[in-house]
């Protein structure tokens, strides 16, 4: 079995305090302490994500419903902006399958792939949510991915990876692509089987066992750059396109001139939905892989930083007529694995990719499309998460059952409204934990603290005072819900309780509701002759409890202190 190499990181990297210009642009952070020693690694891991950007970059162009070339457009901008302003020093941010399936989801609902219109759309669509994502990020809005469940976005990327792969089917298959959804078009590609090109379907599956092959065996070598190759040469060698097989004819090179897309402010208004929603799976993506690193490396990761990085690197793939990019885990994996040090890898990619497009677009002529969709189908499996997805059933089933939702919804629906119905899921599923606060009561241990009674067998509850603790944070949502449960847990047991204890632990500030919740429960409360406690309640509650009056309510010498003084304390009135 193998182990996992870690990439070091220099100890001047590792401890550096950016001032507030290397904060606002990182690479000044890394740039002047940049070692020579450095530069080896960093132009290795360069090499190894260029071989893996040719040929992954122009099938996921055709993802995206654009031109193969298109990749090369938008991938050496991207990488030097994100170079520039991201904080993540390991993270690859450059063309994804994710950004594409989605790019084309939003895009086809307004116009028809191929056409002139539709590539001035979709360049705006990576313009706007470039300039999303900068925004949120100067507006420091990086906490904002905690909220997107990443239960529900493991179901949601493992039913794009199945939506991305049943588009490829009929490229190896040598038939006509379907339209619609998953099932769809997996039902007009079950109904064409009688279509199939022999040749074609002999080519596709001869590059998917090139790559199972290499990955096995060849670890190293980059399998879709072999493939890649190993399509050009069959086709040349045996003259596929004369034997009927599918091929590109022909890739320009050059570059592509920055410029505005030509679109309406009408069209913005219609693409600026789903520009919210993948600027959102984007930094979701984008920035749990970058955690990771920075964990492995014992560095700090700044969230809102990441954010304007990301989107500076769409704008630039927007302006050079290219479609949304996005952090791509095979290629960060395996730059990280090659000893990345610093963004400097991107720039030497970037620089390279410059090459690749001037001087080395002809050798592509020939390609097979069968080829690149295999390529696509074999990048893309690692996105099916299916280990994750086996885990979640085992340890909540609750999560595997808020993953597979979302992992049919995208199957089931077009890919913009499963991004909408995954971004609400995400929102409803926060807003439903939040508004359940359900009561644990608490007994006490014989050195005399108070804990959960079902955590701690040896505790034992209190015989006249109920001490019980809500289990979130108590706002406008639970307030009057967490209210109620304590009245009924004090008034109906048998007999009922002679005081209330509430411990606040978990509330770390509260709204004018909650305390106002509070101040009818010590009210209903004491009309049944019971007194309550605050316990272990924070400042800034107790603050709003003074303005509001509840605290003159409730009696100041009751509100604060540990569970265990305010037991004692209700004991002795």
């Amino acid at each position: 079995m193998r182990t996992k190499q870690r990439s070091p990181v220099a100890p001047e990297l590792a401890n550096e305090s950016p001032g507030r210009l290397s904060a606002a642009l990182p690479i000044l952070g890394w740039l002047p302490s940049y070692r020579r020693a450095w530069l080896g690694r960093d132009v290795i891991a360069g090499v190894i994500v260029v071989c893996l950007l040719v040929p992954e970059g122009m099938a996921y162009a055709q993802i995206a419903g654009m031109p193969p070339e298109t990749a090369f457009y938008v991938a050496p901008p991207a990488l030097l902006l994100y170079a520039i302003f991201a904080s993540s020093r390991k993270l690859v941010v450059v063309v994804s399958a994710t950004q594409a399936a989605l790019s084309a989801g939003a895009v086809a609902a307004l116009a028809t792939a191929g056409t002139p219109q539709y590539e001035e759309l979709t360049a705006a669509l990576a313009l706007l949510v470039g300039a999303i994502t900068v925004v949120a990020g100067l507006l420091r809005l990086g906490v904002v991915a905690r909220f997107f469940s990443p239960s529900v976005l493991v179901g949601f990327v493992s039913g794009l990876a199945l939506v991305i792969s049943i588009k490829q089917v009929p490229k190896i298959l040598g038939i006509e692509a379907g339209a619609g959804n998953f099932w769809e078009r997996l039902w007009d590609i079950l109904a064409n089987l009688d279509d199939v090109h022999g040749t074609t379907l002999l080519v596709g599956l001869a590059t998917i066992a090139v790559m199972v092959a290499v990955e096995r065996f060849a670890h190293r070598l980059p399998a879709a750059l072999v493939a890649l190759v190993f399509g050009i040469v069959i086709s040349r060698v045996f003259d596929l396109a004369e034997r009927g097989v599918a091929v590109i004819e022909e890739i320009p090179s050059g570059l592509a001139a920055p410029q505005i897309p030509d679109v309406t402010l009408d069209d913005l208004s219609l693409l600026f939905a789903a520009a919210v929603g993948i600027a959102l799976v984007n930094f979701a993506e984008g920035n749990s892989m970058a955690r990771e690193f920075a964990r492995r490396d014992g560095v700090k990761l700044d969230a809102d930083q990441e954010l304007i990085g990301l989107g500076a690197a769409n704008v630039g793939a927007g302006l050079f007529q290219g479609f949304t990019i996005g952090a791509s885990l095979s290629k960060s994996s395996a730059a990280y694995g090659a000893g990345m040090q610093t963004q400097m890898a991107g720039i030497v990619a970037a620089g390279l990719t410059v090459l690749v497009a001037l001087f080395l677009t002809g050798l592509f002529q020939g390609l097979p499309e069968a080829t690149l969709g295999a390529i696509v189908i074999v990048a893309v499996s690692g996105m099916i998460k299916t280990q994750r997805l086996r885990q979640l059933y085992t340890l909540r089933r609750t999560d595997f059952a808020l993953a597979v939702v979302a992992l049919f919804a995208v199957l089931s629906l077009e890919t913009l409204t499963a991004l909408v119905f995954a971004v609400a899921l995400s929102i409803v599923l926060l807003v439903v934990r939040a508004a359940r606060a359900p009561l644990r009561r608490l007994g006490e241990q014989p050195g005399g603290a108070f804990v959960d009674l079902k955590r701690q067998p040896d505790a034992r509850e209190h015989p006249t005072t109920l001490v019980v603790r809500p289990n979130a944070e108590l706002f406008f949502a639970n307030a009057d819900a967490v209210a109620e449960d304590v009245y009924l847990a004090a008034t109906e047991s048998e007999p009922p309780a002679r005081a209330v204890v509430l411990d606040l632990e978990l509330t770390s500030e509260l709204d004018v509701p909650a305390a106002e919740a509070l101040g009818l429960l010590a009210s209903r409360l004491a009309e049944a002759g019971i007194p309550i406690a605050l316990a272990r309640i924070h400042g800034p509650a107790v603050d709003l409890l003074e303005r509001t009056g509840v605290l003159e309510a409730i009696g100041r010498e009751r509100v604060g202190g540990r569970v265990e003084d305010a037991v004692r304390a209700l004991e002795g009135e």
